[in-house]
Parts: C-alpha cells; sequence; structure tokens
C-alpha cells in the first residue's frame, strides 16, 4: 500500500461522531496494533456501519467494533 489517499482524515471526521473523536482515534489507533486479519476485520465492520447509516459513528461502536476484531 502507498499510503492513505489525500482527504482521508477529513473524510473520516466527517463520520465520526464530533464529540467522539478523541475516543474514536485512540480506538482506531489501537485497532492498528491488531495483525492483518484484526485489522482488516475491524475495517470492514468499520466500513460496514457507514454503509448502513448516515449517522455519526460513536467510539461504542468502533469499541465493539476492536473487540469484534481481536477475537
Amino acid at each position: 500500500m502507498d499510503g492513505l489517499p489525500d482527504g482521508f482524515a477529513d473524510t473520516l471526521a466527517r463520520v465520526i461522531e464530533p464529540a467522539h473523536r478523541d475516543a474514536a482515534a485512540e480506538i482506531i489507533e489501537a485497532a492498528t496494533m491488531l495483525d492483518d486479519v484484526g485489522l482488516r476485520r475491524f475495517l470492514r465492520l468499520f466500513a460496514a456501519r457507514v454503509r448502513a447509516s448516515s449517522s455519526p459513528v460513536r467510539a461504542d461502536e468502533l469499541r465493539s467494533f476492536l473487540q469484534q476484531a481481536a477475537l
């Protein structure tokens, strides 16, 4: 992978509940510590959630995805 696309942080910020951004950043950082399979699982769960609903993603949802991905 060559890196993240331009504007990725702005795009990510648009889908995260503003009051949950700091916690979300910590959870996403923790997800990067997963092995490849776990990270892929986390990202798929996150992407599916974004596709399923236009409401902002909350930190508790991301925490749940991280827990599921770590199994």
